[in-house]
């Protein structure tokens, strides 16, 4: 396994100055150092996050195309992660998968969302009576996670999504709900990282997302009918938890030959929300301290 990079390495002095910097260069220094560190932990996270829920060991090459990063510079961070217990590194095989120390933050943030125990038995149901696939999903930059999935008991047709896949946020009933919740500041900022992440479907996207937003105003749902997948339609709404507005949202998807755009809307659409109002209130009564004070 490659050794771990230092993260920091003496400088040697001029002749004739001193070896610690003025008051004045540590000072000036400051910003462009925490620039540096940002950036850095911006790089280690997009490692993280390039492992699938099924966690499959990954090469440093790998690595690299996945996340678009130099490979030189996986190969430090990976060392690096390995280190802190964050990868698992496999000397058969060259290769990482996450560790220990994720499974960990994982945990510990699941126990402190009581929102998806409570939405399970919702999800479930609706699942059951609509026969369609039922996602809990949170925003991760440019992907719509999904914390908690629902599959009808009785239904042979499945859509490959499990717990901890992510959709492309512009493409989802799910993202174009959350886009739609979103404060007009919120949106603008989350406009402009979709524009610079899908140059060549931009003007497609604003267009498509300009109508999302439309009806979301207009009905509180948002509904894409093949955008994300051929053949399959969806719905979705935005979900407040108290103190973080629109943090999750809920999405229905299904074959567009059972799920059309009137059964949609006219349907699919008032049970959403009614889940919604459900799940928000129970949330409220279970953290009253952290509620919107509004």
């Amino acid at each position: 396994m490659p050794q771990a990079a230092k993260l920091r390495s003496p400088v040697p002095a001029e002749p004739g100055k001193s070896a610690g910097p003025s008051a004045r260069s540590r000072a000036g220094s400051k910003p462009a150092a925490d620039a540096g560190e940002v950036r850095v932990l911006a790089r280690g996270l997009s490692i993280l996050r390039a492992f699938t829920p099924r966690n499959e060991w990954l090469s440093n090459q790998e690595i690299a195309a996945k996340t678009s990063l130099p490979r030189p510079t996986v190969s430090r961070l990976t060392a690096n992660l390995t280190g802190l217990g964050y990868l698992s590194y496999s000397t058969a095989s060259r290769k990482y998968r996450l560790g220990t120390s994720v499974l960990a933050l994982g945990f510990s943030a699941l126990a402190n969302v009581d929102i998806r125990m409570l939405a399970r038995p919702l999800l479930q149901r609706l699942a059951d009576q609509e026969d369609a696939l039922v996602v809990l999903a949170s925003r991760d930059d440019m992907a719509m996670v999904c914390n908690e999935v629902c599959h009808s008991s009785k239904s042979i047709f499945t859509l490959r999504v499990n717990v901890g896949s992510r959709l492309v946020l512009p493409y989802s009933a799910m993202g174009l709900a959350l886009l739609g919740a979103m404060t007009p500041a919120e949106r603008e900022e989350a406009l402009r990282q979709i524009s610079r992440s899908f140059k060549k479907n931009w003007r497609e996207l604003q267009q498509l997302i300009e109508a999302a937003v439309e009806q979301f105003r207009r009905c509180g749902f948002c509904t894409t009918l093949g955008t994300l997948e051929s053949g399959i339609n969806g719905i979705s709404v935005a979900v407040d938890t108290p103190g973080a507005p629109h943090s999750f949202t809920i999405g229905l998807a299904g074959p567009s030959f059972r799920f059309p755009s009137e059964r949609l809307e006219s349907d699919l659409g008032p049970k959403l929300l009614a889940i919604r109002r459900d799940l928000e209130t129970r949330l409220a009564e279970l953290m009253p301290s952290a509620a919107d004070p509004r």
